[in-house]
């Protein structure tokens, strides 16, 4: 058994604030939450560890690469994409452990983005693409039933909100995501999309910035943006329409994002840094 040692960045927002510095394994991505546990991917593999950090046990040992982990609802499963035999499809595995099962099989790729409240797994995928659409968004049953295109024209980085009532999401993907600060045609905010009558908004977008990753945090969504040009996150509330900066990171982007109900969790640096009760801080 593999285990990698590990000390997580913990930052608490009650009536102080608590940093405890990040130390040993770098390289640690892709970020999932559940109620006590985080998954995430180092070296093309899931690794699982506890929030409070410790010793990270290793998921998946296949051949081929593993990536885009996400928890279910109830915690008990993970939704991931991987790479066997030269294909990117749907896979599902507990979270305790053990061998991985296939729900899709279609020869373009297919990435997790989350789950559904009924507990299907959410992905992207070019199944249906034509010359204007390239990207879009379906779910599968963890049953095997055959995969359902979601009501949603073009998506392709995106989460539905806990009700199921509202899809937040890009409607492009990025080809190349590493190009820092950019600006152009590909730069999109979130668009927040009403399930039911397709109504839409978006997030502000004052400098052309591009934005990233959206998860929902009640009827907040965060995401990344490079507003401040470098990628940091940030909340809006499509109710209200308030904006907050919610890190401030100088020297490395954010590179994903995830949460689980008030909580964050988030790749910066190499490291995975959690916030909690997170209703007051601002992190630098």
């Amino acid at each position: 058994m593999q285990i990698l040692r590990l000390s997580l960045s913990i930052l608490v927002s009650l009536s102080f604030l608590v940093t405890i510095s990040a130390q040993g394994t770098q390289l640690l991505r892709q970020p999932s939450l559940s109620q006590d546990k985080i998954v995430f991917v180092y070296a093309n593999d899931l690794w699982l560890v506890d929030r409070s950090g410790g010793d990270a046990i290793k998921l998946t040992t296949n051949e081929g690469s593993e990536n885009n982990p996400h928890f279910s609802p109830d915690g008990k499963q993970i939704a991931f994409s991987a790479q066997y035999g030269g294909n990117t499809d749907v896979y599902v595995i507990p979270a305790d452990g053990g061998s991985p099962k296939r729900l899709t099989w279609h020869p373009g790729a297919d990435v997790v983005q989350g789950w559904t409240n009924e507990g299907n797994v959410m992905f992207r995928s070019t199944r249906d693409a034509h010359p204007t659409v390239t990207n879009s968004f379906f779910v599968v049953s963890t049953q095997g039933f055959l995969p359902k295109a979601m009501n949603v024209t073009r998506a392709a980085y995106g989460e539905l909100s806990g009700d199921g009532k509202y899809l937040a999401y890009t409607p492009i993907n990025s080809w190349d995501p590493e190009w820092r600060n950019y600006r152009g045609g590909q730069a999109m905010p979130i668009w927040i999309q009403d399930v039911q009558t397709g109504k839409l908004m978006t997030t502000p977008q004052p400098d052309n910035e591009r934005h990233l990753d959206p998860v929902w945090v009640g009827d907040d969504i965060y995401y990344l943006s490079e507003r401040d040009y470098l990628s940091n996150i940030w909340s809006f509330n499509p109710n209200t329409k308030a904006e907050k900066q919610i890190t401030k990171h100088k020297i490395f982007d954010v590179k994903s994002l995830d949460s689980y109900r008030q909580d964050l969790v988030y790749e910066q640096g190499g490291y995975l840094h959690l916030i909690q009760e997170r209703s007051q801080i601002v992190v630098a």
